[in-house]
């Protein structure tokens, strides 16, 4: 059918709701949606998400479009700021690991996306620690200041500080270059002293991290 001009594919499926994708190159927008639900249902609910269908096709347009991760065999992804090819093995094995190009990610032939991804944050998390072990010691000397205690989550933000002295690390800075980490572990360190981004702030991070704006760069490219 077309709404508004824009093709709607529509598949009916055994399921309880309906499911939207703008699909690539050419923007068509499909839809799973259940034997019971009407045409006109169908209409209402792309229109009630017709915001977020211009801007994914927007993306498109201008090859900005970054397809739903599905970690399946072949896919790409990034270990401290390297591209590697995503290899599925049996789950006999504990642990994701790296060799040469390919991320070896132990999972079972049946895994759902989000037992997959799981698995892979679990190795990211566990190579954040590791490498936080490398440079806690160095950080803190650069800085005069410790934390109580850091943490590791995913969030929107790259890192931030409690008044408590707990730091909280993205999880994705794992995709990063190690020295994005170092930056970030400074910046929230840097904030033990002082608790805001004021001219006194950004002097500290020249004195304890002479190149973060270079830095900053990378990290959010």
């Amino acid at each position: 059918m077309k709404i508004n001009g824009i093709n709607v594919i529509v598949q009916r499926k055994n399921i309880k709701n309906m499911y939207l994708r703008v699909i690539p190159p050419e923007g068509n927008v499909k839809i799973s949606a259940p034997y019971f639900v009407s045409d006109d249902e169908i209409i209402e609910f792309v229109n009630s998400k017709m915001d977020w269908i211009m801007d994914k096709r927007l993306k498109i347009e201008n090859n900005e479009y970054i397809p739903d991760l599905k970690y399946v065999n072949g896919e790409k992804h990034l270990l401290w700021g390297e591209e590697y090819t995503l290899q599925l093995i049996a789950n006999n094995i504990k642990t994701a690991f790296v060799n040469e190009n390919t991320l070896y990610l132990p999972v079972s032939k049946r895994s759902k996306i989000k037992n997959r991804q799981k698995t892979l944050e679990d190795f990211y998390r566990a190579e954040l620690k590791k490498e936080l072990d490398n440079i806690y010691d160095k950080c803190t000397s650069v800085v005069g200041r410790k934390a109580e205690d850091i943490k590791i989550r995913k969030m929107k933000n790259w890192g931030n500080c409690k008044k408590n002295k707990v730091i909280t690390l993205n999880l994705n800075l794992a995709r990063k270059p190690k020295i994005c980490l170092e930056y970030v572990l400074i910046h929230e360190l840097c904030h033990l002293i002082e608790f805001n981004h004021s001219k006194k702030f950004k002097m500290l991070m020249d004195k304890n991290c002479p190149n973060w704006r270079e830095i900053k760069k990378i990290l959010n490219e």
